[in-house]
């Protein structure tokens, strides 16, 4: 399946690129490593998809002793169908460009948008860094459940006062998007709780892959009985605390709120 982004991000037909990036040339350019491009196996292919910048949205760039963002870069992303290894794609493909970029991924049926927010490196003169990603995880893009975060990515929606202004917006958009199926509606809140809101699903999230890490090890056969028991006890700890922070979540979350 192949998405109509366009129909989501209602960008000026001057944005748009719709050019493939040949994998070989990302592989020479990016230096990975040998384990990094097995994991690109599992991209079937890379397209330059569009370019959010002033020349064809009017959004002017930001410019400051922290960052140059002169544009916004959108890739699609299709996969092999193997793998649904959205983390483990984006943080290989994302430091291999300079520009904050946004990961279009399409897996059959699935879809996962990821977005990255860059600053210029302390080290290394005239070089970027990723400073944040954040994404949204799979989910159907049919689904009814997601179309308010479909339709708030929409162009004519964001805050256009600059580049950086527009690319922080959008990544918090995913991340409201990556709350969606845990609570059961797209969650919004007033401004002056998106710092708790940020720091509850940051938390949240650091308890759900350790929960996973511990389903992991369990599952190993040389562990004993007090490491098990041990592990079991751990994981039922995590349970618990990210069913408490969802709870929070959802007092200070309300929908249709406006944010």
């Amino acid at each position: 399946m192949s998405v109509e982004w366009n129909d989501i991000f209602r960008l000026p037909s001057a944005s748009l690129a719709r050019r493939r990036v040949p994998k070989a040339a990302l592989l020479r350019n990016a230096h990975l490593t040998r384990l990094e491009q097995r994991a690109l196996d599992k991209v079937s292919f890379i397209e330059h998809w569009a370019t959010v910048q002033k020349s064809s949205t009017r959004i002017p760039p930001h410019v400051d002793e922290e960052r140059d963002i002169q544009a916004v870069v959108f890739l699609r992303c299709g996969l092999t169908g193997r793998s649904s290894a959205y983390a483990e794609l984006a943080r290989i493909i994302h430091p291999c460009f300079p520009n904050p970029t946004v990961l279009l991924f399409e897996n059959g049926g699935e879809t996962c948008l990821s977005c990255a927010v860059t600053r210029m490196s302390q080290a290394e003169r005239g070089a970027t860094v990723v400073e944040d990603v954040t994404s949204t995880g799979g989910f159907d893009p049919a689904d009814p459940l997601y179309a308010s975060l479909l339709a708030d990515l929409a162009l004519n929606r964001m805050p256009q006062g600059d580049l950086y202004e527009y690319v922080r917006e959008l990544s918090w958009l995913l991340r409201l998007g990556r709350l969606t199926g845990s609570l059961g509606f797209y969650p919004s809140c007033a401004p002056a709780q998106r710092v708790r809101l940020l720091e509850l699903s940051s938390e949240r999230d650091e308890l759900v892959a350790r929960r996973n890490a511990i389903t992991e090890q369990r599952r190993s056969r040389d562990l004993t009985l007090n490491e098990t028991a041990k592990l079991r006890m751990e994981q039922r700890e995590a349970e618990g605390r990210t069913e408490r922070l969802l709870k929070e979540i959802n007092e200070i979350c309300s929908k249709g709120a406006t944010s």
